[in-house]
């Protein structure tokens, strides 16, 4: 049971309700800032271009080790190719099944040396390809890395601003709640937490602000007379007589 409450506790119970309701606006709007959310989605992005990016890195990789693989055995046929083709065309073996076989090992070379040299070009069209990918992913993840520093300046600032303000209504609240009868405030909070954050509410011209009712005049002439802690007959809030 409340015991009686001064009119200066009553209307202090006021001041940490303006000052409650203040705290729950003010972090409902920290914790759904569009600005923090289009970070939010702007960060995702940019996580799933990094992704792409080791993908589109590695398979540039893998196509450049491929390149350096066809160029290197290219480079052996060609040696091979000038060696057997010297032995060929030097007079020095003049037997005629050496030298049909010699023709077909040259030959062979060549059409291998071919294959490769196709091979080669098809690499280097996906190699130019790959990195045009990849510079586009990159240029794109800048851009975006960019935007995402601009951003989280501009959230930064907004949370520091709405910080501030949360701080000059604790410290508000704090002190009008210093001076509340321990019960007083009990029950405050009891109602606060199933009234959708408002347990005190005034009484003005005859209407509950806290559920805005309004109520008999008799009960509001009652209510007048007796001063003190009253209660709203339609939602219980406490009532303060202003």
């Amino acid at each position: 049971m409340v015991k009686e409450a001064d009119s200066v506790a009553l209307q202090n119970l006021l001041d940490v309700q303006t000052h409650d309701s203040a705290l729950d606006r003010l972090n409902h709007r920290k914790a759904t800032l569009p600005e923090s959310q289009s970070l939010a989605e702007l960060n995702d992005s940019i996580a799933e271009l990094d992704a792409d990016i080791a993908i589109a890195t590695k398979n540039r990789d893998e196509l450049a080790r491929e390149q350096d693989r066809l160029e290197g055995e290219m480079g052996l046929a060609d040696q091979k190719i000038q060696r057997e083709e010297s032995r060929l065309f030097s007079g020095a073996v003049s037997n005629p099944r050496e030298l049909k076989a010699l023709q077909s090992e040259v030959a062979m070379l060549k059409r291998n040396r071919g294959a490769a040299e196709d091979g080669l070009l098809d690499v280097m069209v996906s190699k130019d390809a790959a990195e045009a990918t990849l510079s586009s992913l990159v240029t794109e993840r800048d851009h975006k890395a960019a935007g995402a520093e601009a951003l989280g300046r501009t959230v930064t600032s907004l949370v520091g601003a709405i910080d501030s303000e949360l701080e000059g209504h604790r410290g508000g609240r704090a002190q009008a709640a210093a001076t509340i009868p321990a019960d007083l405030l009990e029950l405050y909070e009891k109602l606060r937490s199933t009234k959708g954050g408002v347990g005190a509410a005034a009484l003005e011209g005859g209407t509950c602000q806290g559920c805005h009712t309004r109520l008999p005049s008799r009960e509001v002439e009652r209510m007048v007379n007796e001063g003190g802690m009253q209660r709203c007959e339609n939602c219980r809030r406490i009532l303060v007589v202003v």
